[in-house]
Formats: C-alpha cells, structure tokens, sequence
C-alpha cells in the first residue's frame, strides 16, 4: 500500500475511535436499566474477543457498552424508520 493509503487509513481509525468514544460517554450518562441476556457459547465468545480487542486498543469500555452498541445497531437497520424519528 503507498503511504496516502496507510496515512488514510490511519486518520480513518482514529476518527472511528474518536467517535466511539464520544458514544460511550454519552451512553455512560443516560438512565441505566439492569437485564439478563441468555448467550450462545459462539455468541459469547465473540462478545468476550470484542471486549478485549478493545481492551488491547487502550478504549476504556464496559461489557454493558458493547451489548448496547450492538442492540442499537441491529435496530436501526431492522427498523430504520423509526430510528430516523
């Protein structure tokens, strides 16, 4: 790759991550309401590698974070219109 690509792609990381980050915060901030969630083993140890590839980038995040993003995202692309609302 030339280093236009590389120097792209790493602004685009960051970007990402800067964004993220300012999600968590937010998300950190609203009313938090206690559930349990009944996983697969594939679906946990997917989520457990996801926390620590997070980890591993330095991101501070919790589990609840991640299970949150993940609801979120699945309903805006299953009801897109009424997450436009």
């Amino acid at each position: 790759m030339s280093e236009e690509v590389q120097e792209l792609m790493q602004q685009t990381t960051k970007d990402i991550s800067s964004q993220d980050d300012q999600l968590v915060v937010s998300r950190r901030n609203k009313k938090k309401i206690k559930a349990t969630i009944y996983l697969t083993e594939e679906a946990e140890q997917a989520f457990t590698e996801l926390y620590i590839h997070r980890l591993r980038k330095d991101r501070k995040i919790d589990r609840s974070v991640i299970a949150c993003d993940a609801i979120q995202m699945l309903y805006e692309k299953e009801c897109p219109e009424a997450s436009s609302n």
